[in-house]
């Protein structure tokens, strides 16, 4: 019995090694690396296929040996990440390597010993086309109060001189609850580098500077933890879409917009979305004149389906070049009130002081796009206060938003809900052309039927 048994584990080993390359390649994609170089190491028929695989994930945890190393202590990272270097020097050896990683994935902890050096490792082959596109991941989880201040601004400036002196080649930077200290400013000066898109969320930072970032062309910022919004802008030239969310929990304090995008004149597309929560803007609108000064597209999303949208128009006046503003409504009667208050502060908005009305009608805005929309009145005099300030507008745009839990629950309200079918839909653009005189199709999208149908 035996003996059938080795038989038959020879035989299945046999007929695994006899697959092409590709099949073999879709196997070891689903292992870590260390996986796969041991199966090389086993086989000499997987032995060249680790240098084959298209997409490349190196985790430096991969070299801990558990349970006995621990990642939070310095001697055990600094052996892990010797490993984790030449792992990658390893992989990515131009006399081994024999096609081009479309995607390099590193998780490293940031070390003086071992960032530089694994930093100019990604420059070069960024440099010579060998990888296509690479993710960075940096940071080890630590129980809050573990760690100093001190060792927390040496972190800090270790992520520094990565960004700004070794890894000048990379495009994206995604940091997600980092923390330097207490009441720390964390500073961005890099004018080497060739950043495009900087990301932060949940970040700790007491201040955020951005000093110097020649090449970023999107600034993507959420959930800041501190009272005041901790981001400030110096030298960001190319600097042409912004992406604000927060649910403005307590204590954080509602802030001017044109405080916050200060020294910003190039930017061309902006998205705030209040995750259905409080407006997070204090009412302003001539004051926004110099940055929105190249503004094409504004993205309004998540608001609140009580809070009405017609505050809305103010930031469109403040915009001169506005061709796109797209809305989306917050209406979600499936989730419990007292959550939502628990961890949120409570819904409000600002005294916005603005009019059904306005001329003259100088906004070359072309589309409007509201998402969630409702026939109730609140969202036809927004209709009609657009159509009233845009004479140019060629297009509005409605869409239905489908929750599956709303729908379920018995709270739906009728008087809150798509227009189904021409008939309902005719009814609105009847409204629509009765009372508001505009040449704009009138677009409606159901996201339950496939085709839209359009009033000219």
């Amino acid at each position: 019995m035996e003996l059938n048994n080795v038989h038959v584990q020879q035989v299945g080993e046999d007929m695994i090694s006899k697959l092409n390359d590709d099949v073999l390649l879709l196997i070891l994609e689903n292992v870590d690396l260390t996986m796969s170089v041991r199966a090389g190491a086993l086989s000499t028929r997987w032995r060249h296929l680790p240098w084959l695989l298209g997409q490349l994930t190196i985790d430096m945890m991969d070299f801990l040996h558990e349970p006995y190393a621990d990642p939070t202590v310095d001697d055990h990272i600094d052996k892990a990440m010797s490993s984790l270097a030449e792992a990658i020097r390893s992989m990515l050896s131009p006399s081994r390597r024999k096609t081009v990683v479309t995607r390099l994935c590193v998780s490293l902890v940031i070390t003086n010993s071992y960032s530089s050096e694994i930093g100019h490792l990604v420059n070069e082959v960024v440099e010579n086309g060998m990888v296509k596109d690479i993710e960075l991941t940096s940071g080890v989880e630590r129980i809050p109060g573990t760690v100093s201040d001190e060792e927390m601004e040496k972190h800090a400036n270790d992520l520094h001189n990565l960004i700004a002196n070794v890894c000048t080649e990379l495009r994206y930077l995604y940091l997600s609850q980092c923390d330097t200290g207490f009441q720390s400013t964390f500073k961005i000066d890099a004018p080497n580098s060739k950043l495009n898109i900087l990301e932060l969320v949940h970040c700790h930072f007491a201040q955020v500077e951005l000093h110097c970032l020649p090449m970023v062309e999107k600034v993507i910022f959420g959930f800041w933890l501190t009272r005041c919004v901790p981001l400030t802008w110096e030298y960001i030239p190319c600097l042409k879409e912004v992406e604000i969310f927060s649910a403005m929990p307590p204590p954080q304090e509602p802030f001017k917009l044109s405080d916050f995008l200060r020294g910003t004149t190039c930017i061309n597309t902006l998205s705030l979305d209040f995750l259905g929560q409080k407006i997070w803007l204090l009412p302003e609108k001539h004051q926004l004149s110099s940055v929105f000064s190249n503004l094409r597209k504004l993205c309004i999303y998540d608001v609140f389906v009580g809070f009405g949208l017609l505050w809305t128009t103010a930031l469109l006046e403040a915009a001169p070049s506005l061709e796109i503003l797209e809305v989306e409504v917050y209406d979600h009667r499936c989730e419990e009130d007292e959550k939502v208050t628990e961890k949120c502060a409570e819904r409000t908005n600002g005294p916005w002081q603005v009019s059904e009305f306005a001329y003259p009608k100088h906004s070359p805005l072309k589309e409007l796009e509201i998402i969630g929309f409702n026939a109730s009145e609140e969202h036809i005099v927004f209709i009609g206060a657009v159509m009233e300030r845009a004479s140019n507008l060629q297009s509005v745009v409605l869409k239905d938003k489908c929750c599956k839990e709303c729908e379920a629950t018995s709270t739906a309200s009728v008087k809150r809900k798509f227009p189904e079918g021409e008939d309902e839909q005719e009814l609105v653009v009847n409204k629509l052309r009765n009372r508001f005189f505009s040449r704009a199709q009138i677009i409606f999208s159901d996201r339950k039927v496939v085709n839209e149908c359009v009033f000219v």
